[in-house]
């Protein structure tokens, strides 16, 4: 059994406070924002054990490119950085953040509202 800790969950558990919420949120008429939020700000590679930042800038760059359509990044002390992309697309950012960054898991992704 694991030991759990009311402040960081269970010990056993290396991703108890990093999920990645993926929310829609409606403008004005048919208009919509898909916001990325909790995304993690370094990664550990596997077998070296190193520890990189990740560049917000590329994955923003290539969500852009591939669902054509615009975004921007939101930086904020309390939440973190947040994608923002035109449109209601939760589904398509959660598989391209999941298959082609391979940062997150599946089990992290949390898509709001659908």
């Amino acid at each position: 059994m694991e030991k759990f800790d009311a402040s960081g969950g269970f010990e056993g558990k290396d991703d108890a406070g990093c999920k990645v919420h993926i929310r829609m949120q409606q403008r004005n008429g048919r208009k919509s924002w898909t916001t990325v939020q909790g995304f993690p700000d370094q990664v550990r590679l596997p077998k070296s054990g190193k520890v990189l930042k990740v560049d917000f800038d590329k994955i923003l760059r290539a969500l852009k490119k591939t669902f054509k359509t615009n975004g921007t990044l939101i930086r904020d002390e309390e939440h973190g950085t947040i994608f923002q992309l035109q449109g209601d697309i939760r589904r398509e950012v959660a598989e391209f953040l999941i298959d082609a960054t391979a940062i997150i898991t599946k089990d992290q992704v949390m898509i709001h509202g659908s």
